[in-house]
């Protein structure tokens, strides 16, 4: 008899987000890169944001809508 295959096994695996789009916050509790788009003018803009799921990500945005705020101009970014 061949090898058994756990299929929803292989499907989370191909699922799964990249590593590069998921990190741990301090307490070991997975973040997940989102991706937002927004328009301005007759153009379509994107960003992103981390957080811990779709439902934390939209509330995050809503946030946004409140009180976003221009800091300056990056001049440097140190690591990843």
């Amino acid at each position: 008899m061949g090898k058994v295959v756990d299929l929803v096994a292989r499907l989370a695996a191909a699922n799964a987000p990249d590593a590069d789009c998921v990190r741990q916050d301090q307490d070991g509790r997975p973040l997940y890169r989102y991706a937002l788009e927004y328009r301005m003018g007759d153009a379509s803009w994107s960003a992103e944001l981390w957080a811990y799921s779709f439902d934390d990500a939209e509330q995050r945005v809503a946030a946004m809508r409140d009180s976003l705020v221009v800091l300056g101009q990056l001049k440097a970014v140190i690591g990843p």
